[in-house]
């Protein structure tokens, strides 16, 4: 699939860390899991995105992120939960996390709920598109048949950007759509 502005460096190639390395608007960028030593830098993050987008995120308003629900996102479960962020981490000690997708499967793993975050200064260049390409081919590699979200109606941009992936809207209820997209297992 085509990011906007975003192109790897060399498909497939790694960093020493098992980062993904990407261009992404003239920006270094490493695509990697979370890892349990990525609170503060998640906990940044998150400070920067305006009060609308965490709106649209997380359905609800507020001016900063509550811990209970940093403590949420920071859990590490690599069996039932993928964590993608897209880090800027060209100066040692200096790393920023400028993206996050989540996809968390339920129990028995054939279907997994999913939710971006792009910080909002960067929204519209490309990171969006990378995590949702990325997601979409990890959870298809660990067997999940069906990806859903729930998106908040007035989130132009996530449902703008679910249609170009192939996701269908699939019901409505209150301010929200449930957005489906089935995956179709990779042929060996």
């Amino acid at each position: 699939m085509d990011w906007p502005g975003c192109e790897s460096v060399a498909p497939g190639l790694t960093s020493r860390e098992g980062a993904e390395i990407i261009h992404c608007s003239g920006r270094r960028v490493s695509l990697r899991r979370l890892r349990a030593e990525d609170r503060p830098l998640l906990q940044d993050f998150l400070a920067q995105i305006d009060s609308h987008d965490l709106q649209m995120r997380f359905f609800t308003g507020f001016r900063s992120v509550p811990p209970t629900l940093l403590d949420f996102l920071m859990r590490i479960d690599r069996e039932h939960r993928t964590v993608l962020v897209a880090i800027d981490d060209r100066t040692p000690g200096q790393a920023h996390i400028l993206a996050v997708a989540h996809a968390h499967a339920h129990p028995r793993g054939e279907t997994a709920e999913i939710a971006l975050l792009v910080r909002s200064d960067l929204k519209g260049i490309g990171f969006g598109s990378l995590l949702l390409d990325r997601l979409i081919t990890q959870c298809r590699d660990r067997g999940v048949a069906r990806l859903e979200a729930d998106v908040l109606r007035q989130n132009a941009r996530m449902l703008g950007l679910a249609r170009k992936y192939g996701f269908r809207k699939e019901a409505a209820e209150g301010g929200t759509v449930r957005l489906a997209l089935e995956l179709t297992p990779v042929a060996a």
